[in-house]
């Protein structure tokens, strides 16, 4: 079974990553085949000794209610 680490994605048309102290994000607009756009979040950490990562897709009809939750987080967390 692949992991992760072995996925293939498309190549990036615009990326920015997020770098913390024991975490870096990447974000990454890529093209499917069929032309639409979409969003890939990766997290990259050092788990056990070994560098792990971990994706998540947000396509174009999720990115708008995606962004919304996100702002009640952010919200909730400042309070």
């Amino acid at each position: 079974m692949p992991t992760p680490e072995d996925r293939v994605f498309p190549e990036s048309l615009f990326s920015q990553n997020l770098r913390t102290p024991t975490k870096t994000y990447y974000f990454d607009i890529r093209e499917a085949k069929n032309g639409v756009k979409y969003l890939t979040v990766a997290e990259s950490r050092i788990q056990d000794g070994q560098r792990t990562r971990s994706y998540f897709t947000i396509f174009p009809e999720q990115l708008d209610e995606f962004c919304k939750v996100l702002a009640v987080m952010q919200a909730k967390i400042k309070e």
